[in-house]
């Protein structure tokens, strides 16, 4: 799991949040931070923070956080570049402003992607033989889907009620 600790200080009061990719949240995969506690995950009261300000994700192909802005008239400061809008890439030591809020990534921790299971490549496909075997007189005729429908090649009974039998290899 892949994580990121923020750090910042509020009315003379230092905060700490550690934010995990997969943790719950508002937005699924995403962490919001802003005014509105409706809407954000990390709520500020600071006035100067938009409602709904920012939000930083996990993106696993790139093995990295990034932030995204959220609201073009207020556009966050990340490590002084202003982000008017999509996404920046974050890091430890990074530094985000939101309105007069300076927050700090004070550690990142990157766990690598599983790498998913690896399976033995399927052999030929079967040479198994099945075939139809008459209630009646027992002989074993060659399964088709249309065998059951008809009569036993030997007596002329109904293949309607015979069982399936394995006859092996051909």
């Amino acid at each position: 799991m892949s994580e990121l600790t923020l750090q910042w200080s509020e009315f003379g009061q230092t905060k700490i949040q550690v934010l995990r990719d997969q943790q719950p949240s508002k937005q699924l995969g995403k962490i919001r931070l802003g005014r509105d506690p409706a809407l954000c995950d990390i709520v500020f009261q600071e006035r100067s923070v938009s409602g709904l300000h920012v939000e930083i994700f996990f993106q696993p192909q790139a093995q990295q956080f990034f932030i995204r802005n959220l609201r073009q008239q207020n556009p966050p400061l990340v490590d002084g570049t202003l982000l008017k809008q999509g996404d920046l890439p974050v890091r430890t030591g990074s530094r985000i402003k939101l309105g007069r809020v300076e927050l700090q990534i004070t550690a990142m921790t990157i766990t690598p992607a599983a790498t998913p299971p690896t399976f033995p490549k399927s052999g030929p496909p079967s040479t198994a033989a099945y075939g139809l075997q008459c209630p009646q007189c027992h002989h074993v005729a060659a399964y088709s889907n249309d065998a059951i429908k008809q009569d036993c090649p030997m007596c002329g009974h109904s293949m309607a009620t015979s069982n399936t039998v394995f006859i092996g290899k051909p």
